[in-house]
């Protein structure tokens, strides 16, 4: 009973509501009839105990209270910078979660208050992760390049030249003959010349003599696709040279490829030769008719260096006629 007063008393006396001496355990009546109280006297401290404040004012026990509280949440925050630069230093990354603060150690004594350290600014961001192997560009190497291993030189194309002389065909289609070039003499008058749209490789060199048309060929010749006549159809004409020494000249192309040339001549009562050459190389081939008209077909097959040039000369050798014994020229073909 005796404690639960002091207690009341001393809650009375912190909240100003009795003054001291007030207490009523001790009162005594003043002059005014009113009991007075006297406030206790306080326990004695034994000499040379330390001082542990249990015995002290309630109001400085809170105040310590408080005081104790801010060390233990400094030093929580302190630990807490120690676990990240820790864990920072380490190159790890940092926890998600901060831990909760532990409890600080339970001091039998009240420590000496000091403010709290400042906390450096600590960043949270994790460090660059390393790149995978999948992201990383991939160089592929160059592909080794080949030198080429030089060709030889070409071996020199050798000339190659051969001529035959065979009868003519009835009718004779130019255009299907000559898939290189075609030309015609003598359609309508003794300068007429029509070949092939598609090439212009037989040159006509001109004639010795004179040159002049007939139309009483013994064959006859077609064609298509021609200039500056398109077509014609079994045309029997050609032109013709009088006297010993006439005669024609025509030039085509060589090149390494073998070639083709047909050439439709004849006499009329007279004597001719086919003469060619070509780089140095010659073959001739001859034609008689004393009485009448005579054709042939002479064939040329031909080859030579690029850029060179087969020549042909039709020429009268004798004539059995006394005003125009002849040679004639009706066509020629490149194939």
């Amino acid at each position: 009973m005796h404690d639960r007063r002091g207690e009341r008393s001393s809650r009375l006396r912190i909240g100003g509501w009795l003054a001291p001496g007030d207490d009523p355990a001790t009162s005594r009546p003043g002059p005014s009839g009113r009991p007075t109280r006297a406030l206790p006297p306080a326990p004695e401290r034994p000499v040379g105990a330390a001082h542990t404040g249990t015995g002290d004012d309630p109001l400085i026990g809170r105040h310590r209270a408080g005081r104790r509280w801010w060390r233990l949440a400094a030093a929580a925050a302190a630990g807490t910078v120690a676990v990240i630069a820790a864990v920072q230093t380490a190159g790890g990354d940092p926890p998600t979660t901060t831990p909760a603060a532990a409890p600080g150690p339970a001091w039998t004594t009240a420590p000496s208050w000091e403010p709290p350290p400042t906390q450096a600014t600590i960043s949270l961001q994790p460090s660059s992760p390393s790149p995978s192997p999948s992201s990383a560009a991939v160089t592929s190497p160059a592909p080794a390049t080949t030198t080429p291993k030089p060709q030889p030189p070409a071996a020199p194309v050798k000339p190659s030249l051969s001529l035959t002389a065979g009868s003519v065909p009835s009718t004779v289609d130019l255009s299907a003959e000559g898939t290189r070039d075609w030309v015609h003499f003598g359609l309508r008058d003794a300068t007429s010349i029509n070949r092939s749209d598609d090439g212009n490789a037989i040159e006509d060199l001109g004639t010795v003599g004179g040159r002049g048309r007939y139309d009483n060929n013994p064959q006859v010749f077609t064609w298509t696709g021609g200039s500056p006549t398109g077509s014609a159809t079994r045309t029997p004409t050609g032109v013709y040279a009088c006297g010993e020494g006439s005669g024609f000249t025509l030039r085509v192309p060589a090149g390494p490829a073998t070639r083709t040339l047909r050439l439709y001549a004849g006499v009329w009562m007279a004597a001719g030769r086919l003469t060619t050459s070509l780089n140095g190389l010659t073959q001739t081939r001859t034609l008689e008719n004393r009485e009448a008209i005579s054709t042939n077909r002479f064939e040329i097959r031909y080859r030579a260096p690029a850029g060179s040039r087969l020549t042909l000369t039709w020429t009268a050798t004798e004539s059995y006629h006394p005003t125009c014994g002849n040679v004639d020229m009706q066509a020629a073909t490149l194939s």
